[in-house]
């Protein structure tokens, strides 16, 4: 048989076109590159957080004395002004020339170590427009830095309190480093602590967005069996039995509940990340961001609409359809944003971060029960508002009765012992019962068209799937 051979020319044709595809993905490597070296959306974490810390270093203060109950002096001090803090507590307190010359030592340390804090931040902040993932190395160290910084005012801050302890005969005990202290870091410098440890880690990862710009392929799939607790369910579990009480913890130990904002804001951090590992394979969509932001609002209007009938609120209800419709993720987190919202209608007070656990957590839980009602089953409407029943009832109700206590001995209210909890508790049993009943009722007549309403937006738009 003879061979065929095609033309030349059109051989040259083809092989320009087979050197062309080749060429083809290193041109749009090429191109994506390019478009890499602005500032682009995760980037902008990084370098925000980075002029924020450049504000806390020269300007926010990093030293209170509380004004409240533990001594007549008060004073906050950024860390150009330590040096007139310390001196007032000198004469305040009566401390020893020795000891003031040594603490102002220390406290010039510190005010060296902030100016060169300041340096390797602004550095870092203009070599991440300039160079972006290379700045990885230089911005980790600036973070380190600043944390290790916040570690060692946190050391001259203890010793402070161990010399007004010795002066003033305060016991040497736990109580007296934290809710009787009476020098504390302020929520600015701690800050600097939780910046350095996250992004030391994500850093490199947060600058480099280039895959931004890379192609995306999503299919829109609707599971029909129940694939068990996912990764992101399990971190979010973590976040919210472990991570989120210690951050409440710790505001109630070392900022004496007067950091409201600054423990809530955390809170709601926490609350955010398992949510948003459900986009870990893919960028998030405004479409799924915005359903967790309606269902909060509807939240927070239930609870404004029905402020003439005490405790009688639908938030717990749609909380926890939510967690049921959505995942524990997306409970919790409306759970968490409603009762930070509203709180700015009702007041904010030391109570807002046990709310934002306390709703969350119903959210969380009712979740993790029926998350067979996200996989084609019907949801069992009586199950669930039995389930809001107890919840409100035996979870929320308690934390909340827990927080009165917490509040009453950190504000130096009453002193509380075994038989007055007991009695707060008790005192609480008939409203947590309204609470209680006004779940179960509007989850009766909430849940059905809610989770339709729900189902079918998530089925039209494929939101919220991995």
């Amino acid at each position: 048989m003879k061979e065929y051979r095609l033309p030349a020319k059109v051989m040259t044709a083809l092989e320009k076109t087979d050197t062309d595809m080749k060429k083809a993905p290193i041109k749009l490597q090429n191109r994506d590159s390019q478009k890499a070296r602005g500032m682009d959306t995760l980037a902008l974490i990084p370098v925000f957080a980075a002029l924020y810390e450049l504000l806390t270093l020269l300007v926010l203060p990093w030293f209170s004395v509380p004004e409240l109950r533990y001594t007549g002096y008060t004073f906050k001090a950024s860390v150009f002004h330590m040096a007139d803090m310390e001196e007032g507590l000198a004469e305040y307190f009566g401390y020893p020339d020795t000891v003031l010359q040594a603490a102002l030592q220390n406290l010039n340390i510190l005010r060296i170590g902030a100016v060169i804090g300041a340096v390797l931040t602004l550095v870092f902040i203009v070599l991440a427009f300039l160079i972006k993932v290379r700045a990885a190395l230089p911005g980790r160290i600036a973070f380190l830095w600043n944390a290790l910084l916040t570690v060692y005012a946190f050391s001259f801050m203890m010793d402070s309190n161990k010399l007004i302890g010795l002066l003033t005969g305060k016991p040497d005990n736990f109580m007296s480093y934290t809710l009787e202290s009476s020098m504390q870091l302020t929520p600015y410098a701690y800050s600097l602590v939780i910046f350095g440890v996250i992004l030391v880690f994500m850093l490199e990862q947060l600058l480099d967005t280039r895959s931004e710009y890379e192609a995306e392929q999503y299919i829109l799939k609707v599971e029909t069996e129940d694939p068990g607790l996912s990764k992101r369910t399990v971190i979010g579990l973590i976040l919210v039995v472990v991570a989120i009480p210690l951050v409440i913890a710790f505001g109630v130990l070392f900022l004496q509940d007067r950091s409201i904002y600054f423990i809530s804001l955390s809170v709601m951090i926490l609350s955010m990340v398992p949510f948003f590992l459900v986009f870990e394979n893919r960028r998030p969509e405004a479409r799924e961001i915005i359903v967790i932001a309606v269902m909060a609002a509807l939240a927070v209007v239930g609870r404004a609409a029905f402020f003439m009938l005490p405790f009688f609120k639908p938030v717990a209800a749609i909380v926890i359809i939510s967690g049921v419709a959505l995942g524990p993720e997306a409970g919790f987190l409306t759970g968490a944003t409603a009762a930070l919202v509203s709180n700015f209608l009702f007041g904010q007070g030391p109570w807002t971060p046990w709310q934002m656990f306390a709703f969350g957590i119903i959210g969380f839980i009712g979740g993790l029960i029926f998350r067979k009602c996200r996989h084609g089953r019907h949801a069992n409407v009586k199950l669930m508002a039995v389930y809001g029943f107890l919840a409100t009832l035996m979870i929320y109700g308690p934390i909340m009765d827990t927080s009165t206590i917490v509040q009453s001995v950190s504000m130096d209210l009453q002193e509380i012992d075994w038989e007055a909890a007991l009695a707060i508790y008790a005192a609480g049993i008939p409203v947590n019962l309204v609470h209680a009943t006004s779940s179960f009722v509007f989850i009766w007549f909430l849940a059905n068209p809610l989770l339709k309403k729900l189902d079918r937006v998530k089925q039209k738009y494929g939101i919220l799937e991995p």
